[in-house]
Order: C-alpha cells, then sequence, then structure tokens
C-alpha cells in the first residue's frame, strides 16, 4: 500500500479545516479587527474596493489583514502600517486572525510544486 491516498486524505481533510475556519473567522472575528485600522490609509481604500458586507468582500478584507498582521515588519517597510496599530492589537485575536494562513500559505505553495512537478513527469 503506497502513501498517497493517505497524504491525499490528510490534504483533503486539512485544506477543509482551513476553509472552515476561515470562514468562522470572517464571521466572526472581522468586526473586532478592523476597528484597529480605521486610520489606515490600505484599509481604508480596501474598505471602499471590498466594501460590501457579502462573504466574499468580508473575505478580501479579512485576507489583506491576516497579511498584515503575519508579515508586517514587509508593511511597516512599506509605510502601510504602523508598529502601534500592530500592537494595539490583542494577542488572541491576532491568533485567531492569523490561524487561515497557516492553513492557506502550505497549501497555496504546495500546489504550485505539484503543478512545476508534473510538467518533469
Amino acid at each position: 500500500m503506497t502513501m498517497h491516498p493517505l497524504l491525499a486524505a490528510l490534504g483533503v481533510f486539512f485544506m477543509l479545516l482551513g476553509i472552515g475556519l476561515s470562514a468562522y473567522v470572517v464571521n466572526t472575528k472581522l468586526d473586532l479587527v478592523e476597528p484597529y485600522f480605521n486610520n489606515n490609509a490600505m484599509i481604508i481604500g480596501d474598505r471602499r474596493w471590498w466594501g460590501g458586507s457579502s462573504f466574499k468582500d468580508r473575505s478580501m478584507r479579512q485576507g489583506v489583514i491576516s497579511m498584515m498582521i503575519m508579515f508586517p515588519k514587509m508593511f511597516i517597510w512599506r509605510g502601510l502600517l504602523t508598529q502601534q496599530e500592530v500592537d494595539a492589537i490583542p494577542l488572541k485575536l491576532k491568533r485567531w486572525i492569523k490561524a487561515p494562513l497557516y492553513f492557506e500559505i502550505p497549501f497555496f505553495l504546495a500546489a504550485i510544486a505539484f503543478c512545476i512537478g508534473e510538467q518533469f513527469q
């Protein structure tokens, strides 16, 4: 028996877990974290573009905020975020906002690796 079916099932499980976690965070935690960025120019523009209350609009706003919290030094270096904005967010809320990315980033990188690997077989 090969490991491929087991790895595929494990991958599908973690993918569905990430999607469910992302939906939970978008519906419950986004309203708690957005006020911390009321004066941020990037988030103001993001709200102008994705300002609706649909799931798609909310998930796009949550994605930008989670990237800003996950990689703050990059956004601070570019002048799009201040350290005070990041420090004002409670640690527990930061963990909730970053949690979906812990599932999404590895699967994104794995999808790229599989696409590249398929070309060489």
